[in-house]
């Protein structure tokens, strides 16, 4: 079977769980058996297209299957780690009714919050349907809410979580002598936990393009094997084949399963497989076999962003990159890298501009400068990393001082290119700077269309800082921010309309994007741990700003107007038309403001 049949191979599966149908699943299986006995690829490609829809439809009918609603006690799995939510916390889990999605405030909250994935966990709480019809939940195989009111005893989970989460205490008990925001960094560019970083650097991250950094993916799986190569070399021809899949599938359960995490351990045990088996294979048919396998396997993965994220930036840079590197010049590696970053660009913008609206301009020269040195983090955090939760303090910090140098170099270029405010390449800029890096590659021999073709891809590049600087922002401008905030701009002032239960990381984006580089007031309508949470951040970000709050808020600092006054903030008019425990106010823009 040839590389092309492969491809088609992916892409008839791929649409068939796109485009679910009901029908019978063995039958399917069986065609596919026997267009694999026969060595019948067209045939094998439609019936692994046909079996892909059947076993999507068969999956999305068992996750829309009606949830018995009630009261409920018992034990449940959990599926990922518990993460905070506003003042609650949220999970998966597996329980005797179905895959649901748990909830949990106040102290059960905080009980379920410290628990790790795979814990065996008894609780007492009440089940109910998912609100409305929730794609969202019904992709991700959850067919209801179990809001919790007690978390009682725990149990250990299965053997290969209880080793994974040995391994991640080890690591995290090392790395205690950096920061918090240092150690969330380090847990998430080694095994993929973000769970702690702060809004800000997350909206570094994404500012620079930076983001995927903080998803393990193929350069993690690489490392692992490259550390327990030494120790495979020793076995057997199948005991190194079994010890290698045992590797990979407990570094699969240390990072949760994430789709790219999936993407790249199939991928490693399909090349390891062919090359003990004494075969060359290409990386894409090894991804077109990966893929095609996957959905098969969880027909649900094609609805998971992150996973087609995954699939498209590795075709990008197994098709696109050797070449594209042939056609930079200059040093090897540095060619390399230019070639590998615009590749995975370039391929991922289709999923990319719709779902978050562009594409950072920063992410080129922030990958080239940061890529390196997070691959040097994952590299030492699986080696001295590893060692320094062995040995405990003091010699841990000593042996994450490398560590600690690293995080701040990407923490800096993330920081340092967000703030420069390249602009956001759109689908048009993709498409141009597609065609002109696509005639750099063909024209081989015609120097003036590569020069010309050159030029039109650094002309794309700066478009849009360009265009941002020359655009005249409409004056005044009011913009709807996070879930329920609200932007007043002019070029004298900013005021932030600030709502309740707020998602701090959107709404520093949001106010990134809208090109706002102060905020004078910020009025927050409630006064609960949310809203002062997100004070704080906007804070850091922006510097110190005036804060209204009503009274008896948890935000520090902030003052509690009287009903009926009324503030000039630049062009910007604030008047409070209410206190108690929500704050109202009007707003308005002075006469002959803007």
């Amino acid at each position: 079977m040839s590389d092309r049949w492969t491809y088609l191979l992916a892409g008839c599966v791929l649409a068939g769980a796109v485009v679910p149908a009901p029908g019978p699943r063995l039958v399917a299986l069986g065609c596919v058996l026997g267009a694999l006995a026969l060595r019948r690829p067209l045939l094998l490609c439609a019936a692994a297209g046909l079996l892909a829809s059947f076993s999507a439809a068969a999956a999305a009918a068992e996750a829309s299957a009606a949830v018995q609603p009630g009261p409920f006690e018992g034990r449940i799995v959990l599926v990922a780690d518990p993460v905070a939510r506003n003042e609650a916390t949220r999970a998966v889990a597996d329980t005797a009714r179905g895959r649901l999605e748990v909830w949990a405030w106040g102290g059960a909250g905080a009980r379920l919050s410290g628990l790790p994935a795979g814990e065996v966990v008894e609780v007492t709480g009440r089940v109910a349907p998912a609100a409305g019809d929730s794609p969202r939940m019904r992709n991700a195989g959850m067919i209801g809410r179990l809001t919790l009111s007690e978390v009682g005893a725990t149990h250990p989970g299965a053997p290969h979580y209880r080793v994974a989460n040995a391994l991640r205490d080890v690591l995290v008990r090392g790395a205690a002598s950096l920061g918090t925001e240092d150690r969330a960094l380090f847990s998430g560019l080694l095994i993929g936990d973000d769970r702690d970083r702060s809004p800000r650097t997350a909206d570094d991250f994404r500012g620079a393009g930076l983001t995927h950094l903080l998803a393990v993916s193929g350069q993690n799986v690489a490392f692992v094997l490259l550390l327990v190569q030494p120790l495979a070399v020793r076995l057997g021809l199948w005991g190194r084949w079994l010890a290698i899949l045992l590797v990979l599938g407990l570094f699969a359960t240390v990072t949760r399963f994430e789709p790219s995490v999936l993407r790249a351990t199939a991928m490693a045990g399909l090349a390891v497989s062919v090359w003990l088996a004494g075969r060359r294979v290409s990386g894409r048919r090894i991804l077109a076999l990966a893929v095609a396998g996957l959905v098969l396997w969880q027909p649900l993965l094609v609805h998971s962003l992150a996973f087609r994220l995954s699939v498209a930036a590795s075709a990008g840079i197994l098709f696109w990159a050797p070449r594209l590197a042939e056609r930079i010049g200059g040093p090897r590696p540095v060619a390399k890298a230019l070639a590998v970053t615009a590749a995975a660009q370039l391929a991922v913008a289709p999923l990319v501009v719709p779902a978050f609206g562009g594409i950072p301009v920063a992410a080129l020269p922030a990958n080239l400068l940061a890529a390196p040195v997070a691959a040097a983090v994952m590299m030492w955090g699986l080696t001295g990393g590893l060692a320094a939760g062995l040995v405990g303090e003091p010699l841990a910090g000593w042996l994450h001082l490398p560590t600690r140098g690293l995080l701040v170099w990407i923490e800096g270029v993330a920081a340092t290119f967000t703030g420069m405010r390249l602009g956001q390449l759109r689908m048009a800029h993709v498409l141009l700077l597609g065609a002109a890096l696509a005639i750099v590659v063909a024209a081989r021999r015609r120097r003036g269309a590569v020069l010309v073709a050159w030029l039109g891809v650094g002309a794309v590049l700066v478009a849009p800082l360009l265009a941002d600087r020359a655009r005249p922002a409409p004056n005044p401008q009011v913009l709807a921010v996070g879930w329920e905030s609200t932007l007043w701009r002019t070029p004298r002032s900013a005021v932030l309309l600030l709502g309740g239960g707020e998602d701090a990381e959107r709404l520093l984006g949001d106010i990134r994007l809208a090109g706002a580089e102060r905020i004078d007031l910020i009025v927050a309508s409630g006064g609960g741990r949310s809203p002062a949470g997100d004070v704080a951040v906007l804070q850091q970000r922006y510097g110190p700003a005036t804060v209204w709050a009503p009274a008896g808020s948890r935000i520090a600092g902030a003052t509690v107007p009287a009903a009926g006054s009324v503030a000039a903030v630049g062009d910007i008019v604030v008047t409070v038309e209410g206190g108690g425990e929500r704050l109202a106010v009007r707003v308005n823009v002075a006469a002959g403001g803007g």
